[in-house]
């Protein structure tokens, strides 16, 4: 990537100051998210020839009244018959960066929309201006306190995005940050791409030191940069960082919405499949609920190397898929049981020596030792803790304990051993560097809310559902099988 790259995207995150053309009532969210965020008023500038203010901020009647020299982020957004005119005339006014193009109904729209797409791209080229979109709703940056809309987390993390979707890429942030805590370092919905691509992205954040892990919703590639389809599928092959990926035109059906959302082309299917083949990125299936469920494990994972002060390429990743499950319901077991399998996971059948290692800790007459381990009544013991840690060293990838809280039963005695229990079970766990999930259902209960607070403090994984925290250790477990053969390949 780069100098000149590098260096627009960094204005692009952190921009000095912004200014809004054409300021208008209609777009009273950025304001509200410039302003949840915390960006310098004295820099946000709004620019209306008809109007003296809006929202408390004076409007300049032309980018040439405005008090800075260079403009860092420019938010264009003037219909589409004003767009290419607007631009030529703000360009002579100031020396501009970057701009964000926040106009819809271009190349997605008619052949009149692409048309006017082909001149936005060659004014930028002739001008040396880096821009996403049209058709986009912009750039999130907890440090560089923007954002295009409120209701966006203002502490910054460690998972960056790159969307082709505005309001997937605003849903996903609002949803991953409630449901999972995430915190994210940067975001950007890039729409059409006449000029940033979403390499361009994908390398920015390779090289990023405050990111970790990526986030990709992709639609395809536009029309204007016919070679993009190669420089896109090198960066993915020199990627560092996880990737995440959702491609949304997947299906010939799918790449028909995605003409009429970002006018992009959609890659062929077997070319697709090709790309995940020999690529190291996370294929995320076509929901955003995945997508949440993913990036939630990877983030913790990655997390827990990182308090050790080990380095992203030291994370030592699952090399296998054998699970221990630890309940108190035999009849859940079984279910679980067949998820896990059905799913392509083993269930170890603990049998011989194996089990008469656990016999002598724990003699059990009523429930099993044998994997799934359903233990009724001693789960506050220690030799609840002995029989479950014995199990997690038999061969095991994947301990998932199912757990619940039913009353107000925080001080007794009782769910204090046992959450010592499990607190002490997830660092015997994560020692040996394996994965370590709880299950708890999703139910109403200011308990259940209570319980789960305690658990994200205490940096425990905690999914509704075997099969949601399945799917995303398949997610992570692949995701180390294809680093440790790109490894192979190195040496």
């Amino acid at each position: 990537m780069t100098k000149d790259s590098i260096d627009a995207l960094d204005i692009l995150f952190n921009p000095r100051n912004v200014v809004i053309y054409k300021a208008s009532e209609k777009l009273d969210y950025f304001l509200m998210g410039l302003k949840e965020q915390n960006f310098n008023p004295d820099k946000l500038y709004l620019i209306n020839s008809s109007k003296d203010s809006l929202y408390g901020f004076k409007c300049f009647k032309s980018l040439s009244e405005i008090p800075e020299d260079t403009i860092d982020l420019l938010i264009l957004a003037v219909g589409r018959d004003k767009i290419s005119d607007s631009l030529k005339n703000l360009i002579n006014q100031k020396k501009i960066n970057t701009i964000h193009i926040f106009t819809a109904g271009m190349g997605e729209s008619d052949d009149q929309g692409k048309g006017i797409e082909k001149e936005i791209m060659q004014i930028l080229q002739n001008n040396a201006i880096r821009a996403i979109g049209p058709n986009c709703m912009g750039v999130y940056s907890p440090n560089g306190n923007l954002a295009y809309e409120p209701f966006l987390p203002i502490e910054s993390g460690n998972i960056a995005f790159v969307f082709q979707s505005g309001d997937l890429h605003s849903q996903t942030i609002r949803i991953s940050a409630r449901r999972y805590n995430l915190r994210f370092s940067k975001g950007v919905s890039v729409g059409n791409c006449v000029d940033l691509q979403i390499s361009d992205f994908l390398k920015y954040y390779n090289q990023d030191k405050n990111t970790d892990l990526i986030g990709v919703y992709f639609e395809g590639f536009s029309k204007l940069h016919p070679n993009e389809g190669k420089q896109f599928f090198k960066t993915l092959k020199n990627m560092t960082k996880p990737v995440l990926f959702m491609n949304g035109g997947k299906t010939e059906r799918a790449q028909t919405a995605v003409l009429t959302h970002t006018g992009s082309i959609g890659s062929n299917k077997n070319i697709w499949n090709a790309i995940v083949k020999q690529t190291p990125i996370v294929e995320v299936p076509t929901s955003m609920d995945d997508m949440i469920d993913y990036l939630y494990l990877f983030n913790n994972y990655l997390s827990r190397f990182k308090r050790k002060n080990l380095k992203l390429d030291e994370v030592v990743y699952p090399e296998g898929k054998n699970v221990l499950l630890s309940l108190w319901s035999g009849g859940f077991g079984i279910i679980d049981t067949n998820i896990l399998t059905e799913m392509g996971l083993n269930v170890p059948y603990f049998e011989g020596e194996s089990l008469e290692k656990l016999r002598k800790i724990y003699p059990l007459k009523i429930g099993s030792l044998k994997n799934p381990l359903d233990m009724p009544w001693i789960s506050s013991t220690q030799k609840y803790y002995e029989v479950v840690t014995t199990a997690i060293s038999q061969n095991i990838d994947l301990a998932i304990i199912e757990t619940d809280i039913f009353g107000d039963e925080f001080e007794s005695d009782h769910f204090k051993n046992y959450y010592n229990n499990i607190l002490k079970i997830k660092e015997y766990t994560e020692s040996l560097d394996k994965a370590f999930m709880l299950v708890m259902p999703q139910y109403p209960s200011k308990h259940r809310e209570k319980y789960l607070v305690k658990l994200f403090k205490d940096n425990f994984i905690v999914y509704p559902s075997v099969r949601r925290a399945a799917k995303s250790f398949l997610a992570l477990y692949e995701y180390g099988k294809k680093i440790r053969v790109k490894n192979l390949k190195k040496k």
